[in-house]
């Protein structure tokens, strides 16, 4: 199949911004390549370096370059509507190719740490676990979640904290499942997952199928909880030990009030997806919906906050 690939150099902290912004034309298959941001996960988890080129660890911060893949057939119609949309960010390009770029990105996918024991393990790689470590093995697909992203790091650092045995979760804006399934793993008791993208509720399922989660367990839906009233109250009826929203501030924002019916008595909030400059705005929605802040957590420009019934 012949593709075109957009590219566009972008400042590291607009790259999540241009992928949001693709996303609203329909296009799924985004890599941002920044290797100075790989380079500071390696420092930070110095035990993965086997799995890593020694070339990374000499990169400076330059920026970061997001591709992106359209079929022949539907680019021609928009490549124009593109390149002005994102021309606050940079020139965008376009080329004619025709490489499977949705198998090629898997060589640079490789098994790494989060938190203290959660092991991000691609379905295609060999892994064998040491201790404690408990393994996520994932098939992302084209839907967000790999775990690569600060704001999914700082998401599992709060369940590993918050996650017990018999518990109830939650995921909101699920993407892959990463949360409600690694939720799972930790000795959550049943997880919900939902998200607006229909295609996630296949990549969930696939991925609980890999890590032998039994359907009994594990309940994934398409919707939105914002826009749809009557699946607000129905997920309001269950009631959850804890809801994690890794979604954005202009999301979060308003999801605040949702989240409190959701939750049982004593719950638990864990969001994230927040960039520095946006925490002032979300922590003063959750109090003025009745939670209390009980953490503030930061990696880089992202935020992740937990908070409970004041």
């Amino acid at each position: 199949m012949r593709w075109y690939e957009g590219k566009i150099d972008v400042a590291s902290e607009n790259a999540d911004i241009v992928a949001a912004r693709l996303l609203d034309f329909g296009i799924e298959g985004v890599e941002i390549i920044d290797e100075y941001e790989n380079m500071k996960f390696i420092e930070g988890h110095p035990s993965n370096w086997d799995y890593v080129e020694d070339a990374l660890l000499d990169v400076q911060k330059e920026g970061a370059t997001v591709k992106f893949y359209m079929p022949k057939e539907s680019a021609c119609g928009i490549m124009d509507d593109i390149s002005h949309t994102l021309l606050d960010f940079g020139q965008a390009s376009f080329s004619l190719v025709e490489d499977d770029w949705s198998e090629a990105w898997k060589a640079h996918y490789k098994p790494f740490k989060l938190g203290d024991k959660i092991m991000i393990v691609p379905s295609w790689e060999d892994y064998v676990p040491c201790g404690d470590e408990i393994v996520f093995r994932i098939d992302p697909g084209h839907v967000f979640g790999t775990g690569q992203h600060q704001s999914t790091a700082l998401c599992i650092a709060a369940l590993e904290k918050h996650v017990a045995q018999g518990t109830s979760v939650l995921d909101i804006g699920c993407g892959s499942g990463i949360l409600s399934i690694i939720s799972l793993l930790l000795g959550t008791k049943s997880a919900t997952a939902i998200d607006i993208d229909s295609s996630a509720e296949k990549v969930c399922l696939e991925n609980a199928r890999l890590n032998n989660i039994s359907p009994e367990r594990y309940n994934v839906m398409t919707g939105n909880v914002l826009a749809d009233a009557a699946l607000a109250d129905k997920l309001a009826g269950q009631k959850y030990d804890i809801v994690v929203a890794n979604i954005i501030a202009d999301v979060i924002i308003p999801l605040a009030p949702i989240a409190k019916r959701l939750l049982d008595g004593g719950g638990v909030f864990i969001t994230s997806g927040i960039i520095k400059d946006r925490c002032d705005e979300v922590l003063l929605a959750l109090q003025r919906a009745g939670f209390e802040i009980k953490e503030v957590a930061t990696q880089d420009e992202w935020v992740a906050v937990v908070a409970c019934y004041a």
